[in-house]
């Protein structure tokens, strides 16, 4: 059997230690750093001791270091510490030492994962289950790693932003439209990577239908990949093909071999989907270790991700926190962290509460389950509202069909009301070309309109 040693660096250590004794300033060189991540126990304390003197502004040579440890309690013979403070001629080395033993404590991480992992299937009545949605959740905080920054000088900034600005007024704008022209003009031209669109509506009022003609649309220049924990593919494709080819989805589902057609229109809508750069899952209850998986998976079969769409946020499987609502904290936040970490858009799908069924007109943000953390995470927020999908409707012929996407949030741009166009039995949904339907007692909001992308 090969033999295994744990994972450490004393010699790195040291030479941290080393170099950050001998000049102040290269504590800034190593911000990811923390105590835990040195092995040996005084080692560990010792850095701590410089933290607390590099946060009081003082100086942390040897003796001010021994001082600070005396005051603390640690036992540290000021001759081995002048001996670890003369462990290397200078500090120039210091990141690579600290690259070398971040990598030791992040292996220690793991096996400790794996301990308690292995401790999982020992739990008396545990279901399997469970546990391993436990298991995945601590590998999870394993993979979560914030990546480090450095501040910008303001003359660096604005050599980026002016070059941004070029770029905008030659036409390359970096947002991806999403082919719901009103949409597009409140988001400044679409979608930009790092982004997370929050999609909230009661059922049947259109949501998935939204999302899967904004997937559609920016498949054809974006890379995206659809989660559904809703509806198996099969029932995602029957939609795709109704609203690609303009037939009714009771037609496509009865699959008629007389209905000529319907099969010809069909067949033209499977070479125009054909054609689209657009991955989809059905796993249910997904983690978010199981979200980032499968778009790491993707991203290698297709060479890059752009769009990432989840549907819904409360079919999520939860974190192991103490409540709910903390684990749909966690979930919001990890897929926000995702978005900027692999480069993507977001659009989760959201459902709101039964009290916007009570009262009839556009539900309102706190309509949305849990939207305290959706609006602490969310870049934009939009509610989704369609007239004839209401138990309070009146049915009224001038609202057949009419739909409303409120942005009741906006990072980065204004509020606003698009109309919308819902046809459901195409599964089609789009802008609205007609005269905008007025309810009685409702406050006029700003309405922006364009000339359809295509349903």
């Amino acid at each position: 059997m090969r033999e295994r040693h744990f994972p450490s660096s004393p010699e790195s250590e040291a030479g941290i230690l080393s170099g950050l004794m001998l000049d102040s300033e290269a504590i800034n060189r190593v911000p990811e750093l923390v105590a835990e991540a040195f092995h040996n126990e005084t080692h560990a304390a010792i850095f701590r001791a410089i933290q607390s003197l590099a946060v009081a502004g003082q100086p942390f040579d040897s003796v001010s270091v021994y001082t600070e440890l005396k005051h603390s309690g640690h036992a540290v013979d000021l001759i081995e510490l002048n001996e670890i403070a003369q462990y290397v001629p200078s500090a120039s080395s210091i990141r690579r030492h600290a690259s070398v033993v971040m990598e030791a404590y992040r292996l220690r991480q793991l096996m400790e994962a794996g301990a308690e992992i292995a401790d999982l299937a020992f739990v008396p009545g545990s279901k399997a289950a469970e546990q391993i949605d436990k298991a995945q959740m601590m590998l999870a905080k394993l993979v979560t790693v914030k990546s480090s920054r450095e501040p910008q000088d303001i003359n660096e900034s604005l050599t980026d932003y002016l070059a941004l600005l070029q770029d905008l007024s030659d036409g390359k704008n970096p947002a991806m439209a999403t082919g719901i022209g009103g949409l597009d003009e409140i988001l400044n031209g679409g979608l930009r990577t790092g982004e997370m669109l929050v999609l909230g509506a009661r059922p049947k009022h259109g949501k998935t239908a939204l999302a899967l003609a904004i997937a559609r649309f920016m498949a054809r220049r974006n890379k995206v990949l659809y989660l559904s924990q809703e509806m198996p593919v099969s029932q995602l494709m029957h939609r795709h093909t109704a609203a690609a080819s303009s037939v009714d989805l009771s037609r496509i589902l009865k699959a008629d071999p007389a209905d000529g057609a319907m099969w010809d229109a069909v067949g033209e809508a499977a070479r125009t989907l054909g054609e689209l750069n657009l991955y989809h899952d059905d796993q249910c209850a997904l983690s978010l270790i199981d979200i980032r998986r499968k778009v790491l998976q993707v991203r290698r079969r297709a060479s890059g991700l752009d769009v990432l769409v989840v549907d819904f946020l409360q079919l999520m499987a939860g974190a192991g926190e103490e409540s709910r609502n903390r684990e749909l904290d966690v979930i919001v936040n990890g897929i926000k962290a995702l978005a900027l970490d692999l480069g993507m858009a977001v659009i989760v799908l959201s459902q709101m509460s039964r009290e916007a069924d009570k009262h009839y007109g556009r539900p309102l943000m706190t309509h949305l389950r849990d939207s305290g953390a959706i609006e602490a995470a969310a870049d934009q927020i939009a509610l989704l509202f369609t007239d004839w999908a209401h138990p309070m409707s009146k049915r009224l012929p001038a609202f057949e069909g009419y739909s409303e996407l409120e942005i009741v949030a906006h990072r980065n741009g204004p509020q606003g009301l698009v109309p919308l166009h819902f046809i459901g039995r195409y599964q089609q949904i789009g802008d609205w070309m007609g005269e905008i339907p007025k309810r009685l007692a409702e406050p006029e909001k700003p309405m922006v309109r364009r000339s359809p992308a295509g349903l």
